[in-house]
C-alpha cells in the first residue's frame, strides 16, 4: 500500500499514541486542570481537551516528579488458608519491667495483640516482678506507655483491671503460696532443706554451687517435712518438683516446630541460681524459693492458667523451658495452652540483638526508635510483624488495620536477620501514604505526628523556631519564607515532597533551601546552557521572567491559603504553576524569539519508510510553525498543533508521523534547559519537588528573589 492510499490519522488516533493509562487515569481524577483556562485564552476556537491536558502533564512528567499521579494502592488478599484457632484466643503479653522495652519484646506482644484481634479474643498485659532485685523504677511506666504509642492497648491488666486479677505477680504471692500447697499434698513436690554449698578446692571458685537436692529431702515423708518447716527454729526450705519418671519419653507440641524434646542435661553440678530462670539441669527444679517467692516457671504457668490464656507466643529461647512448664501442667492436672516459639531476632552475622547493639550503629529499645530515630509506631509494628511471620499477601506496607485482617500462626522456623534497610522502606512507604491521605480526605490529621518531628528538627537546624503556646512557630522572618506556622509550613513541603520521608533529620536536611537560602550554594550560569547550542542563558532569563510576570498569583501573605476544613490548596496552585510552565514553553517555542528552533527548520528527511532515496526539505514541524505563526491564535500543546497540522492540510500521513517526534523532541529539549535553569536557582538543582512544587511553597516573593535577584521580591 502507498503512502498516498493510506488513511490520514485523525488528531485523537495520534494523540492516542503518546497518552499511557497512568496520564489517562490522572486526568479522570484531575478533571478540573486549570491549564483549560490557559489554553482557551490563547487557542481561540482550538478548544482544549483532554487529550491534550494528557499529553502536556505526560511531558511535565519527564522531567518533574508528579507528587499524587496515580490511585491508591489496592492492598493485595491473602494467598494461603489462614491458620488460625477455632475460637477466640486468650493472649498476653508478660515482661519484667528491668528497664526499657525491647524491640524483640514489642515484635512478641504484637504477635500476641494481633492474634487476639484477628480472632475476637483479649490481649492482656501482666507484669511480672517476682525478682524484686533487678526491678527498675518507672519501668513499669515507661514500659506501659511504648506500648499504648505503638498502639497496643490490653483488655485486662494494669490500669484498666478485669476478672482475672491482680496483674503484678508481685500481688498474687499468696495464689502461688496456695498452689505450691496443693502440688506437695498431692505429693509432686516436695521441700528441700538444702542450702547451697560453698565452692570445694576443686572447682574453680564461684559465688556458690548448688548440685541439687544433696540431702535426699525427696524421701522425707510429709509430715517429717511439714514439722521441720513449722517449727519455731524453722529451717529455710525451697519447694521443688518432682521430675516425672517418663520424662525423657514425653514430646511436647509447638505450633511452630511440631514436637519439642526435652534437652538432654548434664549430671554434673551447676551454678544454677535459686530464682530457677536459669538453665535447667537434671535435678528437680525450684518452683518456690526460700523466700516465700514463686520462680519465674511456676508463676508463669499458674498465671497463664488462672488468666485462662489459650495461646502463648514466646520467643525460641524459652523453649528450652517448655517441658518444665508442661510438666507443671501435668502435675496439676490443667490442660496447656498452645504454644508457639517464634525464631530470635538476629544481625548479619546471626548474633542476637541486644538494647545497644553495636553491629546496627543504633539503639534497639521503643523509646530510642521512637523519640532518637524518628520511627512512626505504625512503621516499627509493620517492620516487626514481617520478621518471623509469613506474610500471605503480596504487599510489605500494612498498617495496624491490615496486620489484624491478615494475621494468623503461620510463623517462619528458624531466627529472624533484622535489616533496618528495611525500616527505612517501610518509614517512606506510610508517610507517602499520609500524605496521599492528607490529599484525598481533606483532613492533616494523618501527618501530625510526622510533622511534630520535623518542627522540632528545623527549630534545632535553624534556630528560628520557638514555643509559643505549647506551638512551634517562626520567630523571625527568614530569606522571605512565609510567616505562618510553621507546621502548616512543612505539611506544604511534605506534600510536596512525600516519597523520599525517612526521618526529621535526613528530610529537613534534604530540604534545606526551603528554611534557609544562600546564594554562594546557586551553580554558576554557563553558555551554552546545558550543551544546547541554541540555547543561552539570556534566553532562559527571559522565559523566567515572562512566567513570573503573567502568572496570576493568589493574594498570600502570611499562610498559604486554606480552604474551610484546614486542606491546604497548594495542590491546586501547584497545579496551575505546572500548567503555566507548560504553556509558556510551547509559547516561547511558536515565538522563537531567540532562535531557538534553527536546527529543526531544515532536515534530511525520508516521508516513505524503507526507501534508500533521502530528500532534502523544509521539515514539516518548520512549515507549520510559519502557517501556525500566522494565525491570530497559536496552539499550547502538542495535540493541538497535530490538529493544526491536519486543518491545514499541511502535512500526509509520513509527516505528521514525523511531526510526533519532533515535536516531542524539541519540548524536551527547551523544557529540559528551562526547568534545569529554575531549579537551580530555586533549589541549588539538589533533587527533590518538581518545579512547580517549589514555586507553589516558596510563594510568588520569594521565587522572584531567587530566580531574578529581586531584592524586595516585587515586579520590576
Amino acid at each position: 500500500m502507498t503512502s498516498a492510499s493510506r488513511a490520514s490519522p485523525t488528531s485523537s488516533q495520534i494523540a492516542a499514541r503518546w497518552i499511557c493509562a497512568s496520564c489517562r487515569l490522572q486526568t479522570q481524577r484531575w478533571s478540573d486542570n486549570p491549564f483549560s483556562a490557559f489554553s482557551k485564552q490563547w487557542t481561540g476556537s482550538l478548544t482544549t481537551s483532554r487529550a491534550s491536558s494528557r499529553f502536556a502533564r505526560r511531558q511535565s512528567t519527564a522531567n518533574n516528579s508528579r507528587t499524587f499521579s496515580s490511585s491508591s494502592i489496592v492492598k493485595a488478599g491473602p494467598t494461603r488458608t489462614p491458620k488460625l484457632p477455632n475460637s477466640p484466643a486468650r493472649t498476653r503479653f508478660a515482661p519484667s519491667p528491668t528497664g526499657h522495652l525491647h524491640i524483640g519484646g514489642l515484635r512478641t506482644a504484637l504477635f500476641s495483640y494481633l492474634l487476639a484481634k484477628r480472632t475476637g479474643g483479649q490481649f492482656l498485659l501482666r507484669i511480672e516482678d517476682t525478682d524484686q532485685k533487678r526491678l527498675v523504677p518507672d519501668a513499669e511506666t515507661k514500659l506501659s506507655s511504648d506500648l499504648q504509642w505503638a498502639g497496643l492497648q490490653w483488655d485486662e491488666g494494669p490500669q484498666v483491671g478485669g476478672p482475672y486479677g491482680p496483674y503484678r505477680q508481685s500481688e498474687r504471692t499468696e495464689i502461688y503460696q496456695e498452689h505450691a500447697s496443693i502440688l506437695l499434698e498431692k505429693g509432686s513436690a516436695y521441700r528441700c532443706f538444702c542450702t547451697p554449698r560453698a565452692a570445694s578446692d576443686g572447682l574453680q571458685q564461684t559465688a556458690y554451687v548448688t548440685s541439687g537436692c544433696y540431702q535426699n529431702c525427696s524421701s522425707l515423708s510429709p509430715l517429717v517435712s511439714r514439722k521441720r518447716a513449722e517449727r519455731r527454729e524453722a529451717e529455710p526450705f525451697t519447694i521443688r518438683l518432682h521430675q516425672p519418671l517418663d520424662a525423657h519419653k514425653r514430646a511436647y507440641p509447638d505450633l511452630v516446630y511440631g514436637k519439642i524434646q526435652r534437652l538432654k542435661r548434664s549430671s554434673q553440678p551447676t551454678a544454677t541460681p535459686e530464682d530457677g530462670v536459669g538453665d535447667i539441669g537434671t535435678d528437680d527444679t525450684i518452683l518456690v524459693k526460700s523466700d516465700g517467692t514463686p520462680t519465674y516457671h511456676f508463676a508463669n504457668v499458674i498465671d497463664d492458667h488462672l488468666m485462662r490464656i489459650t495461646h502463648v507466643i514466646r520467643g525460641a529461647e524459652w523453649m528450652a523451658s517448655t517441658p518444665l512448664h508442661y510438666d507443671i501442667y501435668s502435675a496439676f492436672g490443667w490442660e496447656p495452652p498452645l504454644f508457639a516459639h517464634v525464631g530470635l531476632l538476629v544481625d548479619q552475622n546471626q548474633t542476637k540483638l541486644s538494647k545497644r547493639h553495636q553491629s546496627l550503629d543504633m539503639a534497639l529499645d521503643v523509646a530510642s526508635m521512637r523519640d532518637v530515630h524518628g520511627v512512626l509506631p505504625e512503621v516499627l509494628c509493620n517492620f516487626l510483624c514481617l520478621l518471623g511471620w509469613s506474610n500471605p499477601t503480596g504487599d510489605d506496607v500494612m498498617g495496624m488495620e491490615a496486620l489484624m485482617e491478615n494475621f494468623d500462626l503461620k510463623f517462619t522456623r528458624g531466627n529472624a536477620m533484622v535489616r533496618m534497610e528495611k525500616l527505612w522502606f517501610l518509614q517512606k512507604k506510610h508517610v507517602a501514604q499520609k500524605c496521599l491521605a492528607v490529599a484525598e480526605r481533606n483532613d492533616m490529621t494523618p501527618l501530625e505526628d510526622v510533622l511534630k518531628q520535623v518542627e522540632k528538627e528545623v527549630g534545632r537546624a535553624y534556630g528560628f523556631a520557638v514555643i509559643v503556646n505549647g506551638e512551634l512557630t517562626f520567630q523571625e522572618h527568614k530569606g522571605d519564607v512565609i510567616k505562618n506556622r510553621l507546621s502548616a509550613y512543612c505539611a506544604d513541603i511534605l506534600l510536596a515532597d512525600s516519597k523520599i520521608y525517612q526521618d526529621a533529620k535526613q528530610w529537613v536536611e534534604r530540604n534545606r533551601y526551603f528554611f534557609a537560602y544562600d546564594t554562594s550554594l546557586v551553580p554558576e550560569p554557563y553558555h551554552p546552557y546545558d550543551d544546547v547550542p541554541m540555547l543561552v542563558r539570556h534566553d532562559l532569563r527571559c522565559f523566567v521572567e515572562r512566567v513570573l510576570n503573567e502568572f496570576r498569583w493568589p493574594p498570600v501573605k502570611d499562610a498559604l491559603p486554606r480552604d474551610s476544613s484546614g486542606r491546604p490548596v497548594i495542590e491546586n496552585l501547584e497545579r496551575r504553576i505546572h500548567a503555566h510552565l507548560v504553556h509558556h514553553v510551547w509559547c516561547t517555542l511558536f515565538r522563537n524569539e531567540h532562535d531557538v528552533l534553527a536546527p529543526l527548520m531544515v532536515k534530511d528527511v525520508d516521508p516513505r519508510p524503507g526507501s534508500k532515496r533521502a530528500l532534502k526539505h523544509a521539515s514539516p514541524l518548520a512549515r507549520v510553525f510559519e502557517e501556525v505563526r500566522a494565525r491570530d491564535t497559536w496552539p499550547t500543546t502538542a495535540e493541538d498543533i497535530v490538529r493544526a497540522v491536519i486543518q491545514l492540510g499541511s502535512a500526509d500521513a509520513e509527516s505528521v508521523e514525523l511531526l510526533s517526534g519532533q515535536l516531542q523532541k524539541v519540548f524536551k529539549t527547551f523544557n529540559t534547559a528551562a526547568m534545569k535553569y529554575m531549579r537551580e536557582r530555586l533549589s541549588y538543582g539538589l533533587p527533590g519537588p518538581s518545579v512547580s512544587w517549589i514555586m507553589a511553597v516558596l510563594g510568588e516573593a520569594e521565587c522572584r528573589r531567587r530566580l531574578l535577584g529581586n531584592a524586595n521580591g516585587r515586579r520590576n
